[in-house]
């Protein structure tokens, strides 16, 4: 059987900005590097040019007269035919904000005041993202879904779309939405790998929550996280506290042989619970998904203090991976 070929899409960028002095300093930028840039002045221009030629990654200002910007990006992903990873720059830091921008299309947001300084890095991400995603497993209609920000393949535009839905869809049916937040953590890098066997421990761990997983009902993020760490987020529509426990105890049975509870094993397992009754002010997806990851967290306190205790030097607190 033949490998899955490897998509490399062209290094082609579309600059939309009316700052003629951002276009210029983004475009010499990007040219450095060797990619191919064209840039537009407006939303119009950029949408006809876009019509045109296909461009892998779209970089535009949030306000991209005569249309607002995120209509932009809205008819951009109705124009386009083949897949756009598409950067927003922005001045503002509102997750409420942001969340509108990546329902309607939005892969990544970059503060506009210090855009230039990280600008090549996240090209350089989208393009690898758009690869990924071509040849993503977790892409695959007959997998179980999986929205996999660590490989790269998703962006948190697919995150925040998806739990968007589930949460107006909770607020509606007044059935409860449960995010279960898992972190595996190691205490170096040897310790990460010695009990895998087929496969790393983080794909260990995604395998036993797709087992665990209700058909057409629930689904995972796989979130980056750092060295030696894995995190995995279960989103749990129309679940209760059953569902919950059931799908925590799969998880821990598929590492029970590995010594979790001894502090020799190296491995810490935790898991933290954010729910959502359908009551009024809903959250936002990001704020849902913080409560989690923030339960687990103090799940996560004691036993970190009683692994830590003879270290004066107690490790940071993994930073935040969404």
């Amino acid at each position: 059987m033949s490998a899955t070929p490897d998509f490399s899409p062209p290094r082609r960028i579309l600059i939309v900005d009316a700052d003629p002095v951002m276009r210029e300093s983004a475009t010499a930028l990007l040219k450095l590097r060797g990619l191919e840039v064209a840039a537009a002045a407006d939303g119009i221009e950029a949408l006809t040019m876009f019509a045109r030629e296909w461009f892998p990654v779209v970089i535009t200002d949030s306000a991209v007269a005569p249309v607002d910007g995120i209509e932009f990006v809205a008819r951009l992903r109705i124009l386009s035919l083949a897949p756009v990873y598409i950067i927003m720059l922005t001045e503002t830091s509102d997750v409420r904000v942001h969340e509108q921008g990546y329902c309607m299309g939005v892969d990544q947001y970059l503060m506009r005041a210090n855009c230039l300084s990280e600008l090549v890095g996240r090209v350089q991400a989208g393009i690898n993202a758009i690869r990924r995603r071509q040849s993503s497993r977790t892409g695959r209609a007959h997998e179980p879904a999986t929205v996999d920000l660590e490989n790269g393949a998703h962006t948190a535009r697919h995150l925040v779309g998806r739990l968007r839905a589930e949460i107006v869809q909770a607020e509606r049916s007044k059935k409860t939405l449960q995010l279960l937040s898992i972190g595996l953590d190691a205490a170096d890098p040897a310790a990460f790998q010695q009990h895998s066997v087929s496969g790393t421990i983080s794909h260990t761990l995604l395998g036993a929550a797709q087992d665990a997983m209700r058909a057409k009902l629930d689904w995972i993020v796989r979130l980056p996280a750092p060295a030696n760490t894995c995190r995995l987020v279960v989103v749990m529509p129309e679940s209760g506290a059953s569902e919950a426990s059931a799908m925590e105890q799969t998880i821990r049975n598929a590492f029970v042989h590995w010594g979790l509870s001894s502090a020799a094993s190296g491995l810490r397992l935790s898991t933290g619970l954010a729910s959502f009754a359908g009551e009024d002010n809903a959250p936002a997806a990001l704020e849902l998904l913080g409560q989690a990851e923030r339960s687990r967290r103090m799940n996560d306190a004691p036993a970190r203090m009683s692994v830590e205790r003879p270290s004066a030097d107690s490790a940071a607190p993994a930073q935040d991976a969404a």
